[in-house]
């Protein structure tokens, strides 16, 4: 259960900004309320004339980022597709079109770029105890130490995170993409 939460906190802290300060306030103590307090707890009466705050409706941001790939490129329809019943060349070129312009709004949403400023085959210099998140060795390597390493991938990162708004409701927080109806 606390792997699960604190797997959901990353991801809302990595997306939602507001969300983020929340969880650094709650995580640094400030605002919470002290034990030594001498002020009388609130009465049942002032409790029910308290407006109750409703939220905003919210979406995963995975979901946001997946609905805008399908609205723009349409993704998901490439990806649910039997691709058995076609030849190669007709998956090439169904593929073509939609990944230039899931590159164009990757590009739009997230401003990715290399990790590693380097090419493959290419050496560099990795600092010691480097994150696994930022370098995976393939072989044997401790490192414990500063070493040079030739690049097999330059990996790659968002330098910035600009997912568009949802504003549903929130039955449809989980949709994709809306189904496509026409008159008869």
């Amino acid at each position: 259960m606390r792997l699960g939460l604190a797997l959901r906190a990353f991801w809302k802290a990595l997306f939602d900004s507001a969300a983020a300060e929340r969880m650094a306030t709650a995580l640094d103590g400030e605002g919470q309320p002290r034990l030594e307090t001498t002020e009388e707890p609130p009465s049942e009466s002032s409790k029910k004339t308290q407006p109750i705050r409703k939220l905003a409706p919210t979406q995963n941001p995975a979901i946001t980022l997946l609905a805008t790939l399908q609205r723009d490129a349409r993704l998901v329809d490439l990806i649910q597709e039997d691709l058995d019943q076609y030849q190669d060349a007709q998956v090439g070129a169904a593929a073509r079109p939609c990944l230039k312009q899931c590159r164009q709004s990757l590009d739009r949403i997230l401003k990715i770029e290399k990790l590693v400023d380097a090419k493959e085959n290419e050496s560099i210099t990795v600092p010691a105890g480097a994150s696994a998140a930022r370098y995976r060795w393939i072989g044997e390597s401790s490192g414990t130490e500063e070493t040079t390493a030739k690049v097999v991938h330059p990996g790659w990162q968002a330098v910035s995170i600009e997912l568009p708004q949802w504003s549903g409701d929130e039955d449809d927080a989980k949709v994709i993409a809306p189904a496509q109806v026409s008159a008869t």
